[in-house]
């Protein structure tokens, strides 16, 4: 029978080493052994691991740390569990912070540890099969694209079958990891792994795992009903410039705790006819995200006018920048950098799709300049309200 997967178990201590392989037997995993990552590295029989089994010990060693981070860094799916004594639980806490995807404590219980194992391999399936459906997309997306147009009479058209698949696996994988999280912090604090003087903070980091879901399921019901509420009966005369100055408060406290200037130039208020809480929407995704990915020192440029028939909106900063491969891809749902994801902030990668709906929704055209290193433009633009030569659509006299 073909092995479901590889599993390295890392400890000097040869009772561990055999308590974590009888737990293991019956999974019918390809199992290894070392006692130190660095021995494993230096063997000749390496396998490409799917799991590794670290003993607690082992992890105080800076020089263990480094290994592991290089396995991580070849194959970021790679899963590590710690198996971790009481007497070294905060250096495993930390562990667990830095990418430890969980914790088992000695003595070990087999049921736990074959539980524990078996949720680590399959989210590490789910990753893989999640990184397979991304490339094939890429490489489907021309010939997908000619194909739509050849099928625009077609009722397969309508059914759009590739879509639907690939938008639902990631959905479900992006609800598993703060799931996956939130269940460790909650199991740590009901198996009494921890003191009762980290509670709190124990505490904290599974409120803001809840907050990471909650965000996820506001951020899908926008982007959802997006298309719905755009509709013609859901529309208004809005001025675009005060849906901007809303939110201006907030968006200065953001950028100043972050330490970035922030300015905001309304040369006119042009009025557009849409939904205005999907104008709020418009501008506090992409002023949030210009703050949130622009370091220390930074600043951020927001200026509103009208040209022609359209109003136009610009949010330029000094950030991080996005490379030229990731500029066709910042619109998929979930999507986001790996230099996003290097800077730790946390966030959804629904907030550019529901950008692009809106815009798109309402006519207007989106516009994207980058420069990895220096910074980001966002340009998006929106066709003006009917107006008469005197006066404007809200009855106000115009400014010449």
């Amino acid at each position: 029978m073909e092995a479901k997967g590889t599993i390295l178990i890392v400890s000097r201590n040869p009772d561990l080493q055999a308590a974590c392989r009888r737990a293991l037997e019956p999974g019918n995993f390809s199992i290894q052994a070392a006692d130190s990552l660095q021995d494993w590295a230096g063997g000749t029989k390496k396998e490409n691991i799917d799991i590794v089994l670290m003993d607690g010990e082992i992890f105080q060693n800076q020089r263990e740390v480094l290994f592991l981070q290089d396995l991580w860094a070849k194959d970021g799916n790679l899963a590590c569990i710690l198996i971790s004594g009481r007497e070294s639980l905060s250096r495993a806490l930390q562990a667990f912070q830095a990418g430890v995807c969980d914790i088992v404590s000695v003595p070990v219980v087999p049921e736990i540890l074959s539980l524990r194992v078996a949720q680590a391999m399959e989210r590490r399936m789910d990753s893989l099969e999640l990184k397979r459906l991304h490339t094939f997309e890429q490489n489907v997306a021309p010939l997908w694209s000619v194909a739509k147009g050849e099928m625009e009479t077609s009722d397969l058209f309508e059914k759009d079958f590739l879509a639907p698949a690939a938008f639902r696996l990631t959905m479900a994988h992006e609800f598993r990891a703060p799931l996956t999280a939130l269940q460790s912090f909650l199991l740590i604090l009901l198996k009494g792994y921890v003191a009762p003087e980290k509670w709190k903070e124990m505490i904290q980091h599974a409120f803001e795992r809840s907050q990471d879901l909650l965000n996820l399921v506001d951020d899908l019901m926008d982007l959802a009903t997006a298309t719905q509420e755009i509709s013609l009966g859901n529309r208004s005369l809005v001025r675009l410039g005060d849906e901007l100055e809303k939110g201006v408060p907030s968006f200065q406290t953001e950028a100043e705790e972050r330490g970035l200037s922030l300015t905001v130039t309304v040369r006119q208020n042009p009025i557009v006819v849409v939904n205005a809480p999907h104008m709020r929407q418009l501008w506090t995704n992409l002023i949030s995200n210009a703050i949130k990915y622009t370091p220390t020192g930074g600043h951020v440029r927001v200026s509103l006018e009208q040209s022609e028939e359209k109003a136009v909106g610009t949010v330029e900063d000094s950030g991080i920048g996005i490379g030229p491969q990731d500029l066709t891809l910042i619109f998929h749902e979930f999507y986001r950098t790996a230099e996003a994801k290097k800077m730790g902030v946390r966030g959804t990668g629904l907030g550019l799709p529901l950008v692009k709906r809106i815009v798109e929704g309402y006519g207007g055209s989106l516009e994207v300049k980058s420069i990895v290193g220096k910074g980001s433009l966002f340009r998006f633009t929106l066709p003006l309200a009917a107006a008469s030569s005197n006066r404007d659509p809200l009855g106000e006299q115009s400014t010449p």
